[in-house]
C-alpha cells in the first residue's frame, strides 16, 4: 500500500511539473507574439555599488576566458525555458579550440531570459542589452555543448560575474533612468537602444572604461594566427 502510495505522489508531482512548464511555455508564446512585447516589461540597473568591484575584476579575469570571440549577430532574441538565447556566426577566434571562424552558434548566459512572475514582469540581462542584429561584439565564454535537435555550436558566456561580457564593437548613447525606493527597475521602452543599464553616469562610465578596455585588446584588426 505504502509502495502505491509513493507511486501516485511521484506521478502527481511529474504531472505538475509537466502542466508547468506547459502553462510557463505558453505565456512565453503569447507574450513574443504581442507586437512590441518588451515595451510591456522592466529592467534592472546596474547600480554603482556593485559595478566598481565587479568591473574591476573582470578587466583582470575575461582575458583568461576558455573562449573569447568576435561574432556577428545573425538572429532575433530567442526566449526558451528559463533561458535567452541568439544566434551569431564567428568572425574571429581569439580562444576557443572548437570554434571556427565562420561558423554559426548559439550565444546564452544564465543572466538571460524573461520572468513573468510579476513581481515584477522582466528580462534579465545581466545590465547588457539584447544583441542587435548586424552588429559585432567581442563575447567572453567558458563551455560549449551542442543543441539536441539542430546539432548546432552553443556558446556558454563566462557567468562568474553580474555584469554578462559582452560588448558592442560600436558605440550607443546610454539613457539613465532615475530610480526610487529601493528597487533598480525600470521600464524597459526608455532604455530599450542601450548598450547597458546602468543607475547613474558614474556608473556607466565605469562599465564603459571595462568595454574600452577589452576592445583595446581584441580590436577588429587583430587576426589570430
Amino acid at each position: 500500500m505504502r509502495q502505491k502510495l509513493l507511486l501516485f505522489f511521484t506521478v502527481c508531482v511529474f504531472l505538475a511539473v509537466m502542466a508547468f512548464g506547459i502553462v510557463k511555455k505558453q505565456t512565453y508564446t503569447d507574450l513574443v507574439k504581442e507586437e512590441n512585447y518588451l515595451a510591456q516589461i522592466q529592467v534592472t540597473e546596474l547600480a554603482e555599488s556593485i559595478a566598481e568591484n565587479e568591473c574591476d575584476v573582470m578587466s583582470q579575469s575575461l582575458p583568461n576566458s576558455a573562449i573569447i570571440l568576435r561574432v556577428e549577430v545573425t538572429g532575433e532574441i530567442e526566449h526558451l525555458f528559463q533561458v535567452d538565447r541568439q544566434k551569431v556566426v564567428i568572425r574571429e577566434v581569439y580562444a576557443g579550440n572548437e570554434l571556427e571562424k565562420g561558423e554559426e552558434i548559439y550565444i546564452f548566459s544564465k543572466h538571460w531570459q524573461l520572468v513573468l512572475d510579476g513581481n515584477p514582469d522582466s528580462i534579465e540581462r545581466g545590465f547588457v542589452n539584447i544583441m542587435e542584429v548586424g552588429k559585432e561584439y567581442l563575447v567572453f565564454g567558458e563551455a560549449v555543448s551542442e543543441d539536441i535537435e539542430t546539432g548546432t555550436l552553443v556558446v556558454k558566456l563566462y557567468d562568474d560575474f553580474y555584469i554578462t561580457p559582452v560588448f558592442c564593437y560600436e558605440d550607443h548613447q546610454n539613457v539613465i533612468m532615475s530610480i526610487s525606493g529601493d528597487t533598480t527597475y525600470v521600464t524597459y521602452k526608455d532604455v530599450m537602444n542601450n548598450e547597458f543599464f546602468v543607475t547613474s553616469e558614474e556608473t556607466l562610465q565605469i562599465i564603459e572604461t571595462l568595454k574600452s578596455q577589452m576592445l583595446s585588446l581584441y580590436p577588429r584588426d587583430i587576426i589570430n594566427k
